[in-house]
């Protein structure tokens, strides 16, 4: 519901669904992961109920979206671009789905900015509880620098997608993250694998429901972390790292309930 007090025009590029007039359910808003774009919902645009009201995005130097306005490219810039968007929309306790690094966005945005925020749903995110992952994370990150930083990047993103190589959605997943420029890709990335998402979730103020395909977070940690938490596991129908698009059905399902059953408080109805 639009906020009558936001002055600031919206900057990034973004897709809209408008919902059925009759809807009394949050906004749902799509953040895409690293080095991605808005367009990779399409299944959701398609599958979600017609009462929903959509919104997608392109974040800071991705897709259609501009640069930066400061030059850098980190979670906390992408959650303040992602804050003036919504923001600059009137929008408050959005339900916000976010794949990969979408998901930590969406996570720091409802520490920082909590009264935006009334839902997340974190789509095969990178959430290290374990010092042996951190390890792996400061590895990758080192590795990374020793070579072909592109090259090095692109394997780990062809071996995320899983097993089934031959799909037609997965050459244009990887198009685009060839597209997206290296001098926002690659420290977004270093980031991504720096960032603390443990403490970011002990912390978390709204519901969180988080979905494991392809990741190895340990669900039990993570649920113990917060009783605002909880979590799916799709790796009985899914092993790769894009489950929004290789097995769009269950997802639009956990999606769907996880909207339905928010409380009935009315947070994201704007208040005069």
């Amino acid at each position: 519901m639009p906020d009558a007090t936001a002055t600031a025009p919206p900057r990034l590029a973004a897709t809209e669904r408008a919902p059925l007039p009759a809807s009394s359910r949050p906004p749902v808003v799509f953040l895409h992961g690293l080095g991605c774009e808005r367009g990779q919902y399409i299944r959701q645009w398609h599958g979600l109920n017609p009462e929903l009201w959509l919104l997608s995005l392109d974040l800071p130097g991705h897709g259609d979206s501009p640069r930066s306005p400061t030059g850098t490219y980190t979670v906390r810039s992408m959650t303040d671009a992602v804050a003036g968007e919504l923001r600059g929309r009137g929008l408050k306790g959005v339900v916000l789905v976010g794949h990969s690094a979408g998901g930590l966005i969406a996570l720091n945005l409802a520490l920082t900015s909590p009264d935006l925020v009334g839902g997340i749903v974190a789509l095969d995110t990178t959430i290290v509880l374990t010092a042996e992952h951190r390890q792996q994370n400061r590895r990758r990150a080192a590795e990374s620098e020793k070579g072909d930083w592109r090259q090095y990047h692109m394997a780990s993103m062809r071996d995320s997608w899983g097993p089934d190589g031959d799909d037609p959605l997965r050459v244009q997943v990887l198009s685009t993250l060839e597209r997206t420029p290296e001098h926002v890709v690659r420290p977004f990335w270093h980031d991504i694998l720096a960032f603390d998402p443990e403490n970011a979730c002990r912390r978390c103020p709204v519901p969180m429901l988080y979905v494991r395909s392809r990741r190895d977070t340990d669900l039990e940690i993570l649920r113990s972390l917060n009783p605002l938490i909880s979590v799916e596991d799709l790796r009985p129908h899914c092993q790769g790292h894009w489950p929004h698009l290789q097995c769009p059905g269950p997802v639009n399902d956990i999606l769907q309930e996880f909207v339905a059953g928010l409380s009935e408080d009315a947070r994201w109805i704007s208040q005069s």
